[in-house]
């Protein structure tokens, strides 16, 4: 059953009218996926209320050049400026959705790889107005009970409200070789480094 407050299921609609179930055919091509790259990603919804989270948030600055950080540590470090209780409400594997201008502010790396050293490895940000705010429950990280799965090689991100709740389906854009790449090897400096190793 879905933890999501029934007020707040009840204004889903825009959400819904985004992700609605069609009848989409895969049968068209299957995307190519390159060695390392997942075929699929699959997790629950986590949902955290809020725009313009910026990269304090996602990482404290009071850490951002210290060189001898653990991904323990900077597990234990994630998202704590914006939500004390963010390490108790997060699972391995869930996939978190945000809304826009997720990331926003200084450029700093350990804002993504905190992300990854905390066992996330899908952010889908913009989708605020799918769980509105809701005055009698103000916490800024929720899970949702929802599921989410990305089905790469088919290009087709699924949704289910909750267990044996309604699935909705909806096509999305080819994931390419040079990104997948760049994601397999474990960022651009990874594969700029492999690229040079090849070249030598």
């Amino acid at each position: 059953m879905s933890s999501i407050p029934i007020d707040t299921r009840l204004t889903l609609d825009s959400f819904i009218g985004n992700v609605e179930s069609t009848e989409t055919s895969s049968n068209g091509p299957a995307v190519e996926i390159l060695p390392g790259f997942p075929e699929s990603i699959r997790g629950e919804i986590v949902f955290m209320d809020i725009d313009s989270q910026d990269t304090d948030q996602i990482y404290p600055r009071s850490m951002t050049y210290e060189s001898n950080v653990s991904k323990e540590a900077m597990a234990k470090a994630c998202m704590k400026d914006y939500d004390p209780d963010f390490q108790k409400v997060i699972r391995p594997n869930d996939i978190l959705v945000s809304g826009n201008s997720f990331g926003c502010g200084s450029s700093r790396e350990q804002a993504a790889t905190a992300i990854l050293a905390i066992s996330i490895h899908f952010v889908v940000a913009g989708l605020r107005a799918a769980f509105p705010k809701d005055a009698k429950r103000p916490i800024p990280t929720f899970r949702t009970g929802w599921t989410l799965k990305w089905d790469v090689k088919k290009s087709m991100v699924q949704v289910q409200e909750g267990e044996g709740g309604e699935e909705s389906a909806e096509k999305v854009g080819d994931i390419p070789p040079n990104v997948q790449e760049i994601i397999a090897l474990g960022g651009l400096h990874e594969r700029c480094r492999h690229e040079l190793k090849k070249a030598s």
